[in-house]
């Protein structure tokens, strides 16, 4: 974990007087997620803490774009064998879904470029869809054979890193001694 680079103190650690559970708080993900500025503060930035869900072990940090903190989740439709790209950005410590690209409108995808609420439009033979979708909790199955990925300032194999299985994927601010 982050812990022992000084960066976050756990908030797992056991309180034991005002002043440590002061440190403990103050420096934990969810407090600085709700402290205000969306982590543009200068020296402070967003990543992204990959989790075993049910333990809450850390897993791997997904470092992102200090000016533009967003992400992509990336894999192989299971049916149709065609790329599916799911686009994100942090905001306010959330996670947003902003946009889908696919090839085949397949189980799962929407089925038409003709959606009534105008959302879906079909750009160099894919179709991408907008959209503004608050994801509270962000949970992945992640199955080598559907090559999942994750990309922030660099792309990675989700499936050679951490194996098949379910991990959360969550925003967290991290601050420089200095912000």
């Amino acid at each position: 974990g982050k812990g022992d680079q000084g960066r976050v103190i756990s908030p797992g650690l056991p309180c034991r007087g005002a002043l440590l559970c002061a440190a403990v708080l103050f420096n934990s993900p969810v407090f600085l997620a709700l402290a205000g500025d969306g982590g543009q503060a200068e020296g402070c930035v967003w990543e992204l803490r990959l989790m075993e869900p049910r333990t809450q072990r850390e897993l791997l940090d997904v470092p992102l774009s200090p000016g533009d903190p967003t992400f992509s989740l990336s894999y192989t439709h299971s049916v149709f064998h065609t790329e599916v790209v799911s686009e994100y950005q942090v905001r306010e410590g959330g996670i947003v879904q902003v946009r889908e690209t696919f090839t085949d409108p397949g189980y799962g995808m929407e089925s038409s470029p003709d959606d009534v609420k105008g959302r879906l439009e079909q750009i160099d033979g894919r179709l991408r869809m907008e959209l503004e979708r608050p994801i509270p909790n962000l949970v992945v199955r992640v199955q080598r054979a559907q090559n999942n990925r994750i990309t922030g300032l660099e792309s990675m194999d989700l499936s050679q890193l951490l194996g098949d299985g379910p991990i959360a994927i969550r925003p967290t601010r991290i601050c420089s001694p200095e912000g």
